[in-house]
C-alpha cells in the first residue's frame, strides 16, 4: 500500500507532469470509484487545466483552473500510469483521464481507490481530507512540534501514529520498522513514554521514511511512470523486523514475533522492544 514516501514521489512527478495540461475527457469504468455521476463527472472538467498536484497525508490533489479539483487515493494498492500520446492503453483499468495534447493517466485500482471530484472551494470542509494532519516530510513538522503533538496523550504508539488526524501518511507497512527503530513496543502508551523516548521516536519516524524516499520508495509499488523504487525489495534488509515473522532479529538475534494491534498486526523482536 502506497504511504507518505510514495504518495509524495507520485505528487511531485504529476505537478511535473501534468501542470498546464487541459483535460479533455474522463473516462470512468466503474462508477463506485467516483462520487458524482459519469456523465457530470466528465461534464465539469472537460476543458479545464490542471495548475497544481499536491498531496495531503495519503491523497493526491489535481487543482483545475475551472474551481474544481480531483482527490485521488489509491486504496490499499493502485497503478497510476502517465501515458504519452498515441500509447496504447494498460489492459485493465477503471478510469483514463486524458489530455488534449494526447497524453493521459490511468488508474487501476486493487481495493478501495478512489477519485472525487468537487469544487476547491469546499475542500476545507471535505471530510476525507479536512483532518488529515501534518506529514513528517512536511519542514513545520520539528521535534518540538512532535513532542507537542504527543503531549498529554494516553493512546498506545502504534495506534498514534498511524492515525492520520495526528500524523499524516504513516501506515502499517512502515510503522513495524519505526517502532523497531525507536525500541519500542507497539502498545507502549504514550503517556509512559519519556522525552528521549519521543526525541527517538520521532528521529525513527524521520529515518524510515528518508530511507524509503532516498531508494526512490517501495519496491512493490509502481510510481506515475510505470518504474518501482528500491525499498524493502528481496534481501535488500530493509525491512528490520515488518513481515519477517519468526526470522532472526538483526539487532540481537531473537526471533520475530507477529502480535494483535487492534484492527492490524505488528511485528517486533520481543527483546529489543519489550512490553
Amino acid at each position: 500500500m502506497a504511504e507518505l514516501p510514495e504518495i509524495a514521489k507520485y505528487s511531485a512527478q504529476m505537478n511535473e507532469t501534468l501542470r498546464g495540461k487541459t483535460i479533455a475527457s474522463v473516462t470512468i469504468l466503474q462508477e463506485k470509484c467516483v462520487n458524482v455521476p459519469v456523465a457530470e463527472f466528465d461534464a465539469r472538467v472537460a476543458g479545464a487545466a490542471v495548475t497544481r498536484v499536491y498531496y495531503r497525508g495519503k491523497w493526491i490533489i489535481l487543482e483545475l483552473t475551472n474551481g474544481e479539483s480531483l482527490l485521488l487515493n489509491v486504496g490499499m494498492g493502485a497503478d497510476v500510469l502517465f501515458a504519452e500520446a498515441g500509447a496504447a492503453d494498460p489492459e485493465k483499468y477503471q478510469i483514463k483521464v486524458s489530455f488534449v495534447d494526447g497524453t493521459g493517466f490511468t488508474a487501476r485500482f486493487l481495493w478501495i481507490g478512489k477519485l472525487l471530484l468537487m469544487p476547491t472551494a469546499e475542500l476545507a470542509t471535505e471530510p476525507a481530507i479536512k483532518d488529515v494532519a501534518l506529514d513528517p516530510f512536511n519542514p513545520a513538522f520539528t521535534p518540538e512540534y512532535f513532542a507537542n503533538l504527543l503531549a498529554g496523550k494516553r493512546t498506545g504508539v502504534k495506534s498514534f501514529i498511524i492515525n492520520q488526524k495526528q500524523i499524516g501518511g504513516i501506515g502499517n507497512m512502515y510503522a513495524h520498522d519505526i517502532l523497531f527503530v525507536a525500541r519500542l513496543h507497539p502498545l507502549t502508551k504514550i503517556s509512559e513514554m519519556s522525552e528521549a523516548q519521543v526525541r527517538g521516536l520521532y528521529d525513527a519516524i524521520q529515518q524510515v521514511l528518508g530511507e524509503s524516499r532516498d531508494k526512490g520508495t517501495f519496491a512493490w509499488e509502481k510510481d506515475f511512470f510505470g518504474e518501482v523504487g528500491g525499498w524493502g525489495g528481496e534481501d535488500s534488509g530493509d525491512f528490520r523486523v515488518g513481515y519477517r515473522e519468526g526470522e532472526p532479529c538483526p539487532e540481537c538475534g531473537a526471533a520475530i514475533v507477529q502480535i494483535k494491534t487492534g484492527s492490524n498486526s505488528g511485528y517486533l523482536c520481543p527483546v529489543c522492544q519489550p512490553a
